[in-house]
């Protein structure tokens, strides 16, 4: 598989202003690294097959305003977004984008990545996992876009000892303030089995 390919979206390719704010596949150790991204306006939820997906991508166009090209943060309502919730990571900034913090992980991502980061920080945390993904979230937070990514990780904490890798789709929404300033990303992260003959 070319590191450019997506198997759980079908996005068109990059427009050339948007890929030159991407960060660079190669840069980090991501296996099977895709990104991609796309204006806020432009938002369909048919160019993605998670539900989960589909409901923030759906979610999020019912309450965007022309006006400041996003949503304001205020309007987020977990409740809204119930069929997508176990996915959901929702992150607060700091003023320079530089590192964010956990205010709301997901019981699935709990469930598959074994660690609740809630209330914690990623400069806190300094992992490879935390390094690997700050710029995509950067990439979000400074532009007020929407980035997509997927790639590949494998599982450590089965007790059977056998390899298994996850294939993680995830969904980077920018929330907003009155003045389209990112004050939040609303994350959807879905990990998906890839089957044990495919690695």
């Amino acid at each position: 598989m070319r590191d450019d390919q997506f198997i759980y979206a079908s996005i068109a390719p990059v427009a050339p202003k948007l890929q030159k704010l991407l960060p660079d596949t190669r840069s980090y150790t991501l296996r099977n690294y895709a990104i991609s991204a796309v204006q806020n306006a432009d938002l369909d939820s048919n160019h993605f097959i998670h539900p989960q997906h589909r409901c923030l991508v759906d979610w999020f166009r019912s309450k965007y305003r022309d006006d400041v090209d996003g949503v304001i943060y205020s309007r987020f309502d977990p409740l809204d977004v119930k069929p997508a919730l176990g996915t959901i990571v929702l992150l607060e900034p700091t003023d320079d984008y530089a590192d964010y913090r956990y205010r709301l992980y997901g019981s699935q991502i709990v469930d598959t990545y074994g660690v609740d980061l809630t209330g914690r920080t990623s400069g806190e945390l300094n992992t490879e996992s935390t390094r690997n993904v700050r710029p995509q979230y950067q990439t979000a937070a400074r532009n007020n876009i929407t980035v997509y990514t997927e790639h590949d990780l494998e599982r450590t904490h089965e007790l059977d000892k056998i390899s298994r890798w996850d294939r993680w789709s995830r969904l980077i929404l920018p929330l907003i303030d009155e003045d389209a300033k990112v004050k939040r990303l609303l994350v959807s992260m879905v990990a998906t089995e890839i089957p044990f003959n495919s690695v």
